[in-house]
């Protein structure tokens, strides 16, 4: 059934050591093997496959993407599986570790339409999709009077606009009129605006328990202070259009914001919360932001905890990277709405609604929606997707250029980069490469020159020197005030290793600034050092993500070093730095530590000539979340081959989630 170059535990062994596959699937696969006494090589085989998709942030292996020729992608292949999918999937069932749908008990692998799993994520993706739909087709009771007075309400916090789709009154329409309500949208579309006045609406219509939530601290905390300043914002209009006697209300919506690990409860040096499908969770409405994060399991054990009458909003930006673990579950969630419009012209989402729920948010909404109407609109009813950007107006170079990623255009990218927008930076690694103006050209290792990074460093210098020259003035400002400062720049890298990975960086960052006198690391935890913590401490209050900065203890007279942490409450956490858990040095952080956070400055860094293995982490949506993380000024080192290659690369993670949510009856 294969035909190898060497016994299978041989090649696994070569695989792990190539960094094909991991420790942990060679491991998976050698003790599945025991299950049988003779064990097949394709077994085996299959097991390492299973376990390397896992390790790769997919939740199960499509025996219709297997290279049967060379499954592990090798050089030179060293094994082959000569059958078909047919016959593959036959000799599977033959195994008595492999179950189906209807004998899935105490099988540790189970087959379902085409798809392997291992048989916890076949259920975490069953129920998942089980619940979601569950949500999706349960409607909010509106009658007449209800739906009169919401149509007043909707009328009063949504004035008027050119567009013409107020996407952001239809989604709180959306969220009014059933128990799931996904709202999405890239940056600056509004979906925190959305959700306040959402939450001022139900405010005012009864008292409710509203627990809002995110996957890590920082994005929490970035939560919190988006709902404050929505708050007083939405306060302004409703003073501004005399509709005070309702202006209390507001007082009523939550503005703390804590993390999934602590609102489910987490027990120490377990994998399980103590809030579960037993003892679910106390609320009525559940908000989790920055759903794009949140992975398969942490979903299912959210589902399963979440009470039976309660309603769930996820907000999120389907197009960002998805979770570090495994699954993509708000882009599967979103997955249905991909589609060709009515008109035949092409557009990337489209909303897709039943008559019903179309002639509903319409009454709601006085707009009409006839053109999204769909005969099998699926979850479709509980989604909403933001159009328009409210950050990036008009020619914003940092707008237009992460549209253009996001649209994979390389002839747009080009030409945004060509404009010359005074918030956009192209370093180039050398002064010999093209800088997206001249035809791509090809550089042994000698031409290749640290001029790029020289200038990179100078312009993080300058940045940085901000904040650390605050910490130097007679008259010590606060910790907030200092880490505010830090956080208005931050470096980004696609990778952790090398000279252009994190790790490389923050090395060339930290020396730089002692060069300019503006840090003295001769010891671990110096004044200015910013760190990240890299594991959960529960006991602290600190979590795998949370930055904070090494100052001097205002309240102490000796100003000893203290670790400082801004929380999700807004309040300052002052920790002994030999207390700390895990950390690094943070000017540099990945791509993906930086998602849910928002920075004036980012810069991104690329690697000059990336291995094969690091072409597979560069693709559009990290260069896509990496220029959405800017808010005024995008810099870019790298080199156009590098930004081009990964801008055109989608990722797509195996699942089966999208169609059991969209396909399935």
């Amino acid at each position: 059934m294969i035909v190898t170059t060497k016994p299978i535990k041989e090649l696994l062994k070569i695989w792990q050591q190539e960094r094909l596959i991991t420790s942990l699937d060679r491991h998976f696969a050698l003790e599945m093997t025991k299950l049988h006494q003779e064990t097949p090589p394709l077994f085996t085989l299959i097991c390492a496959l299973v376990s390397q998709h896992l390790s790769s942030q997919h939740t199960c292996l499509p025996l219709k993407q297997i290279d049967l020729d060379n499954p592990f992608k090798e050089q030179i292949s060293q094994c082959k599986i000569e059958l078909d999918v047919e016959q593959l999937t036959e000799q599977l069932l033959a195994f008595d570790a492999v179950g189906t749908i209807d004998n899935a008990h105490n099988k540790p692998l189970i087959l379902d339409k085409g798809n392997l799993y291992l048989q916890r994520y076949y259920h975490y993706e069953k129920d998942v999709a089980g619940a979601l739909k569950r949500l999706a087709q349960t409607n909010a009771q509106l009658d007449k009077a209800h739906l009169e007075e919401a149509n007043v309400l909707l009328g009063q916090l949504f004035t008027p606009t050119e567009q013409q789709y107020d996407w952001q009154k239809i989604a709180t329409a959306t969220a009014m009129t059933k128990k799931l309500a996904v709202i999405t949208g890239g940056p600056g579309t509004g979906k925190t605006t959305t959700v306040t006045k959402l939450l001022y609406l139900l405010c005012a219509r009864q008292a409710l328990t509203i627990r809002l939530v995110a996957p890590t601290g920082k994005a929490a905390a970035r939560l919190s202070e988006s709902i404050k300043a929505s708050k007083q914002r939405l306060a302004s209009d409703l003073k501004h259009a005399g509709i005070s006697d309702l202006a209390n209300n507001i007082a009523n919506i939550p503005e703390e914001a804590a993390t999934l690990h602590r609102l489910l409860g987490v027990i120490p040096n377990s994998h399980e919360f103590r809030h579960n499908k037993d003892n679910p969770l106390r609320l009525d409405l559940l908000v989790i932001d920055e759903a794009s994060m949140v992975d398969l399991p942490m979903m299912y054990k959210v589902l399963s905890a979440l009470p039976e009458h309660a309603s769930l909003i996820l907000l999120g930006d389907q197009d960002q990277l998805a979770s570090v673990e495994a699954g993509a579950v708000l882009a599967d969630i979103c997955a249905g709405l991909k589609q060709v419009a009515k008109s035949g012209k092409k557009s990337r989402w489209h909303m897709r609604y039943s008559q019903d729920q179309a002639e509903l948010l319409g009454q709601l909404t006085d707009t009409g929606l006839s053109e999204f109407i769909h005969p099998n609109p699926k979850i479709g009813d509980s989604l909403c997707m933001l159009m328009h950007s409210h950050r990036f107006q008009g020619d914003a170079g940092i707008g237009q250029l992460a549209t253009a990623v996001n649209q994979s255009n390389l002839e747009r990218i080009a030409q945004v980069w060509q404009t010359g927008y005074q918030e956009l930076l192209w370093i180039e690694h050398s002064q010999q490469t093209n800088q997206f103006n001249q035809p791509a050209l090809t550089h042994s290792t000698a031409n290749i020159s640290n001029q790029g990074l020289e200038q990179l460093l100078n312009q993080a210098v300058e940045q940085y020197g901000h904040y650390l020259n605050q910490i130097d003035a007679n008259s010590l400002p606060s910790a907030q005030a200092i880490i505010d400062s830090f956080n208005q720049y931050r470096i980004l890298c696609a990778m952790r290793a090398g000279e252009y990975g994190v790790e490389g960086i923050n090395q060339s960052v930290t020396n730089a600034l002692a060069a300019n006198g503006l840090i003295k690391p001769e010891q671990e935890f110096y004044a200015g050092r910013p760190l990240i913590i890299q594991s959960n401490d529960y006991n602290l209050g600190l979590f795998n993500g949370d930055i904070g900065l090494i100052l001097p203890d205002s309240t102490s007279e000796t100003g000893r070093l203290m670790a400082h942490f801004i929380q999700a409450d807004g309040s300052l956490l002052k920790v002994l730095p030999a207390r700390l858990p895990s950390h690094e040095t943070c000017y540099a952080m990945t791509v993906h530590k930086s998602q849910g956070s928002e920075f004036s400055h980012v810069a991104l860094v690329l690697p000059i000539r990336p291995s094969v293995a690091q072409q597979q982490l560069l693709s559009k949506e990290l260069i896509y979340t990496a220029i959405t993380r800017a808010k005024h000024h995008f810099t870019c080192l790298g080199s156009q081959r590098v930004f081009e290659h990964a801008s055109t690369c989608l990722t797509q993670r195996a699942s089966g989630l999208a169609q059991r949510l969209w396909r399935e009856d």
